[in-house]
């Protein structure tokens, strides 16, 4: 009985209630938990704080703009568009790749793709903050006879590109890639002898060894330092990139649509028509359709997928936005300039200038670009990746007639596409929403062969309408 009686009090030990526990184990136990709870609050606000910090860092590295991080309301400055046009503002999304549409304008007749912070569309860590230079950004005519980096001018041209239009009437600037003296520059003479000069701007990039156009030329003065530029290789995108950096930083002119063109481009249209064409466009011209697998075949991954890949006419012309978002790539740019190779045992084929932009461009806005080109070329027959040269046999005000009366795109580069050629969409000219416009202001190839140059000349200016 005693033993049992002993078994039974050990029992009754072992499930003594918590009262039994010494008060000094208790005080300890107590003061552990309450001290995890501390360190768990602390941890959280320093992971808080570290993360602020980031953010912080984050927002220093992108140009310096006035108002929230989020949401910022732009001040459009283009008043002096027309007489007693009042300034209006548009709200500029700085996050992912969003549209806030249209801008809202007191002036019905003007409608202008909506302005968005270029730099948006770009990961914040492929920004690099400009340094400081030894050059006057400010004046751009230092830079036309001054050696400047690269990375230097493009840096300096995003932000200006995200800065409001300088005052003055909204220009259109011409850009033109030139391998030769201008062959046809008595009718560009013509052509701009029709426009008041606050309405335009000239950038030329020559090849090196180029002399210098006569003070009497309307072409005077308007060169950027030249580089080196070879047909099918990335030189040539650098080219349009260095053209729109200098036309984005000439702070003395308001240019609003940068266009490019090569020196067998003629106009087909008066300066008015051309100059009114682009001011009301809601869009950026820039041709970007579908590709074959061959041009496909190259290291597009992980940046690209194989269905976004476009290719197009190197004769884009772009409004202020979309030139910012150009010369602010780096993601793109880079991925391009590695990859984008022509591979001859692998059957690949890359063609920078005429992919590099038109992919970027498709991917970052596929809704601010029209998907074409507004220089007529003729690719309507057999070729080896040359368009149709315009030679006498061919020159005559018909040609003109019939380039001026396009509503569809019946001859362009569709030779690389993947896309269904019995498609309307593709062809259809398509402004401001409207089927069946006029496609064309510009036309291209013709020789420049001087007999073929004179009978060009003869046309009539009922015709060009210059």
């Amino acid at each position: 009985m005693k033993s049992l009686c002993g078994g039974t009090g050990l029992i009754a030990s072992a499930n003594a209630p918590n009262s039994a526990i010494p008060d000094h184990k208790k005080s300890l136990s107590f003061l552990k938990t309450v001290l995890d709870v501390w360190l768990v609050r602390v941890g959280v606000l320093i992971l808080l704080l570290g993360s602020m910090v980031q953010f912080k860092l984050l927002l220093d590295s992108q140009p310096r703009l006035t108002g929230s991080v989020d949401l910022i309301r732009f001040v459009v400055l283009d008043s002096s568009l027309q007489a007693g046009r009042t300034n209006h503002t548009v709200d500029l999304c700085t996050k992912g790749c969003c549209n806030p549409g249209e801008a809202n304008s007191t002036d019905n007749n003007i409608r202008l793709p909506p302005a968005i912070f270029p730099n948006s569309y770009l990961p914040c860590k492929d920004y690099i903050k400009p340094g400081s230079s030894i050059h006057d950004l400010g004046n751009i005519s230092k830079y036309f006879y001054t050696s400047v980096e690269d990375s230097e001018l493009l840096h300096a041209a995003q932000d200006a590109a995200t800065q409001p239009l300088p005052p003055g009437k909204p220009k259109i600037a011409f850009l033109f890639i030139l391998r030769q003296k201008i062959p046809f520059e008595q009718l560009w003479e013509r052509f701009f002898a029709n426009a008041d000069e606050e309405s335009y701007s000239i950038y030329t990039h020559q090849s090196l060894g180029f002399e210098e156009f006569p003070k009497s030329s309307v072409f005077h003065n308007t060169s950027i330092p030249s580089k080196e530029v070879e047909r099918f290789t990335f030189s040539l995108v650098d080219v349009v990139r260095r053209l729109l950096a200098f036309a984005l930083l000439d702070n003395a002119r308001a240019n609003m649509w940068f266009v490019l063109l090569s020196d067998a481009c003629i106009p087909v249209r008066s300066f008015p028509y051309v100059y009114d064409y682009y001011m009301n466009s809601t869009t950026s011209f820039v041709e970007a359709f579908s590709v074959m697998e061959k041009f496909r075949r190259w290291e597009i991954g992980p940046l690209i997928q194989g269905k976004d890949v476009r290719k197009g006419e190197l004769w884009m012309s772009m409004h202020r936005r979309h030139a910012g978002m150009v010369v602010g790539d780096v993601t793109f740019y880079r991925k391009f300039r590695s990859d984008c190779v022509r591979r001859a045992e692998l059957q690949s084929f890359c063609v920078p200038d005429e992919m590099y932009t038109q992919t970027f461009l498709h991917v970052r806005d596929p809704q601010g670009i029209a998907n074409r080109s507004v220089t007529f070329t003729d690719w309507h027959y057999a070729h080896e990746g040359s368009p149709r040269t315009h030679t006498a046999e061919r020159i005559s005000s018909a040609l003109f007639e019939k380039i001026q009366n396009r509503t569809e795109n019946l001859d362009g580069n569709y030779w690389g596409t993947s896309d269904d050629f019995n498609h309307t969409i593709w062809r259809d000219c398509v402004y401001n929403g409207r089927p069946h416009s006029p496609c064309y202001l510009f036309a291209r190839k013709f020789s420049v062969i001087e007999t073929d140059v004179q009978v060009l000349l003869q046309i009539p200016k009922s015709v060009l309408g210059y």
